[in-house]
């Protein structure tokens, strides 16, 4: 049977994850959660002795959940594969540890039987044993940490904002002394009066 490959992965903004390569193999080197999906779809497809037609790549638009930025790319593909008769083959890394499933993909796929959600398991990658759920469980400890110190930093800077606006500072001498200090905005730039009179705003 012939078959249509799909992969998809969330941004991460700080680390500056947020593109990838549309090619399967480019994008496997740039993420090890492709490169584990690519691996995985690849070879169930060599083991059912199928044919895989063709492999789309795609990230999704926010860091922290899945939307419907996803459907349109997964719409083609449905299409595709009915106009083919081909499945849809993807990993379905809720099965494994109890994630919520991305609405607007399943949504779509679910209603299809036409396609084949693989369960994460551990395989072997570069001749060493990869888990998914060992690798996503880290990366959102890591997560949780810059996030935490992240707002640690937004607080410290609220709070000398604070006590200089309370001295009568205007915010073009607040983003003066800021910057004097070496201090950075929370994404590594210069301070302005009008993005200290912003954050001040949004705090």
């Amino acid at each position: 049977m012939d078959y249509l490959g799909f992969y998809w992965t969330l941004p991460v903004n700080w680390a500056g994850f947020t593109s990838l390569p549309k090619d399967a193999d480019e994008a496997a080197k740039a993420s090890r959660t492709i490169r584990y999906q690519v691996e995985r779809v690849r070879r169930w497809v060599k083991d059912n002795k199928g044919n895989l037609l063709r492999e789309v790549v795609f990230m999704d638009v926010r860091p922290d959940r899945g939307t419907k930025a996803i459907q349109s790319e997964i719409g083609k593909l449905l299409t595709e594969a009915g106009k083919r008769s081909a499945g849809l083959v993807l990993v379905d890394f809720t099965q494994a540890f109890g994630w919520r499933p991305h609405g607007p993909l399943f949504d779509m796929i679910l209603q299809k039987d036409n396609c084949v959600l693989l369960p994460p398991e551990p395989m072997l990658l570069e001749g060493k044993l990869w888990d998914p759920v060992e690798h996503f469980r880290a990366w959102r400890e890591v997560d949780f940490a810059h996030r935490s110190a992240k707002q640690q930093a937004k607080d410290t800077v609220l709070a000398a904002m604070t006590d200089l606006k309370v001295d009568g500072a205007s915010y073009a001498s607040i983003a003066q002394e800021l910057n004097g200090m070496g201090v950075k905005t929370v994404n590594g730039r210069p301070w302005t009066a009008d993005n200290v009179r912003k954050f001040m705003a949004q705090a």
